[in-house]
């Protein structure tokens, strides 16, 4: 079987120019939201966000994308080389 291609949901670009990408976890079921300048990480599991209508994914990009901005609003790192 082969591994899901990892596909940004969301970009943001930190205080200090590094990227804070969300992408989804297939194997946890999560979205991540990372820091490319440093070493705030971010997962929002689809599991505890799951409705009838949805697994959860929805939800949990929603809390990761809040995230990602949040910290992209206040992180000062530069971009890892």
């Amino acid at each position: 079987m082969t591994q899901p291609q990892t596909i940004a949901v969301a970009r943001y670009v930190t205080v200090g120019g590094a990227t804070v990408t969300t992408t989804h976890d297939h194997q946890t079921k999560a979205s991540v939201s990372e820091c490319g300048g440093c070493p705030a990480v971010n997962s929002c599991y689809w599991e505890s966000r799951a409705d009838r209508w949805d697994n959860g994914k929805t939800w949990a990009d929603i809390d990761a994308r809040h995230w990602a901005q949040s910290h992209a609003d206040t992180c000062r790192a530069t971009p890892a080389a």
